[in-house]
C-alpha cells in the first residue's frame, strides 16, 4: 500500500522536526490507524529495524502508542484532532524556549559589554586623514548634538587651512553646538565674537598642538605634526567617561566670559 505525499506536506512535516521515515511511518498509520510493526515495515518499504527505531522516536514523542497484544504488539497513530493539539503544544513549548533563550543570550550580552571596557579604536594619517576624521565627527553627531573640546583655533587653522570654516559651516548647518576650552589669544578671542554656535571657556596656558574633542560615545584626539598629523578615535563608555569627567571638571573651574 503506496501512499502519496505532497512535498508542502513532507516539508511540513521535516519543519516540525519528523525524519523521512517518521513521515512514512506517520502517513501510513494514519491510513490503517492500527497495525503490526511488521506491516508498517513492509507498506513503508523500510527495513524491520529501522521501522523499530523510528517507531520508538514515535511514541516518545507522544504520535503513536504502543499496545501490547498477542502474537504481536500493535501501533495505534493518535487521533487527528490529538495530533494537531500536539502541534500546538509544540509551537508554545518552542515560543517559551526561544524565549528563554533570548533572555539569557540578551543577559549574556549586556555582561559582554560591560566587561569588554577595552575602546575600539580608528586611527587617521595626514592632512586628508585628519580632515576625514572631522568629516567623520561630523556625521557621528545627531542634529542639535554637541561637542566638547580643547583645541586651539589658531593651531588647528596653520594645519588644515581654510576647511576650518567649512567644518564649522556643517557643524552649525547642524545646529551641533560646541563647548571649547582654549588657550587665550588672538585668533581664538576674535573667534569667540563670531557667531559660531560656541561657547568659549578661556584657560593662561594650554600648550596643544591639537585637539580633543569627546561627542556622543567617542573621543577624537588629533596631534598636529608639520611633517606627520595622526588622529585618533576612540569608542567606549568607560574612556569617554574619563575625558568627560576631566572637561567638566576644567569647564566648571574657568569663569565664563559673558
Amino acid at each position: 500500500m503506496k501512499i502519496h505525499i505532497k512535498t508542502t506536506i513532507r516539508q511540513s512535516l521535516k519543519s516540525l522536526g519528523f525524519s523521512e521515515n517518521e513521515i512514512k511511518i506517520i502517513t501510513y498509520l494514519f491510513s490503517v490507524k492500527k497495525t503490526s510493526l511488521k506491516n508498517i515495515s513492509q507498506n513503508t518499504a523500510l527495513s524491520f529495524s529501522i521501522t523499530h527505531f523510528s517507531l520508538s522516536n514515535l511514541t516518545v514523542r507522544g504520535i503513536v502508542e504502543c499496545l501490547q497484544g498477542e502474537p504481536d504488539d500493535l501501533y495505534q497513530i493518535i487521533s487527528k484532532n490529538n495530533f494537531l493539539e500536539w502541534i500546538d503544544n509544540q509551537k508554545q513549548q518552542n515560543l517559551e524556549i526561544y524565549d528563554k533563550a533570548k533572555n539569557q543570550i540578551s543577559d549574556f550580552l549586556q555582561e559582554m559589554t560591560k566587561d569588554n571596557w577595552k575602546p575600539e579604536v580608528k586611527y587617521y594619517e595626514g592632512k586628508e586623514g585628519i580632515i576625514e576624521l572631522y568629516e567623520d565627527m561630523l556625521e557621528a553627531i545627531d542634529t542639535n548634538g554637541e561637542i566638547f573640546s580643547w583645541l586651539d583655533i589658531d593651531k588647528i587653522t596653520e594645519y588644515i587651512g581654510d576647511y576650518l570654516y567649512e567644518y564649522i559651516k556643517k557643524r552649525q548647518d547642524k545646529n551641533i553646538k560646541s563647548h571649547d576650552i582654549v588657550p587665550e589669544n588672538e585668533i581664538n578671542r576674535k573667534h569667540e565674537l563670531r557667531d559660531e554656535n560656541r561657547e568659549i571657556r578661556f584657560i593662561k596656558t594650554l600648550p596643544i598642538n591639537g585637539d580633543i574633542r569627546i561627542f556622543k560615545n567617542k573621543v577624537a584626539v588629533v596631534a598636529f605634526n608639520e611633517e606627520h598629523p595622526v588622529g585618533f578615535v576612540f569608542e567606549g563608555e568607560v574612556i569617554v567617561s574619563l575625558f568627560k569627567t576631566i572637561f567638566k571638571s576644567q569647564w566648571n573651574s574657568l569663569k565664563s566670559s559673558d
